[in-house]
């Protein structure tokens, strides 16, 4: 099956197009109760209030560049757009230390992450700091891994 053009760069596996405003959306929507489930998930994990959104900015950032997602070169402030240099910029906090460390881990190998890197988060965020990140580390890359395999994220 040929890969129709959606418009620019966007390209899905479908043969056909939903509605939509975005190439994303003309591919959810045809499934529109799994795309509003999916966008309900996506606008709590931005709209809580335990992690800073500056946060969770940086953590959705580098899990872009390292599934090497177009989102990843997306205009951004300085500090997100250097978040490839986090172990050794020093603008970044030890709380972003901790934070970005855990999200790349999550994403290379969830069963792979340690008991000092998970007391490391809840010690910077909390119980439910450490519960949210986990769970918008995972959204990220859902909705990024998703975009890739239908086409929508790929690098131009």
């Amino acid at each position: 099956m040929t890969a129709p053009q959606l418009s620019g760069q966007d390209q899905t596996w479908l043969a056909d197009e939903a509605p939509g405003a975005t190439a994303f959306d003309r591919v959810v929507n045809h499934r529109p109760e799994y795309a509003d489930a999916f966008r309900r998930v996506e606008a709590a994990i931005w709209e809580q209030q335990v992690v800073p959104t500056d946060l969770l900015e940086l953590c959705r950032r580098r899990v872009a560049q390292l599934l090497r997602h177009r989102s990843s070169v997306e205009p951004a402030s300085e500090l997100v757009s250097a978040v490839a240099s986090w172990p050794t910029d020093p603008r970044f906090t030890e709380r972003d230390r901790v934070c970005l460390a855990y999200a790349e881990q999550v994403l290379i190998d969830a069963e792979g992450v340690s008991d000092e890197q998970a007391a490391a988060v809840v010690e910077m965020l909390g119980e439910g700091g450490f519960l949210v990140l986990t769970y918008a580390c995972g959204i990220f890359e859902t909705r990024m891994r998703a975009d890739l395999t239908l086409g929508l994220g790929r690098l131009p």
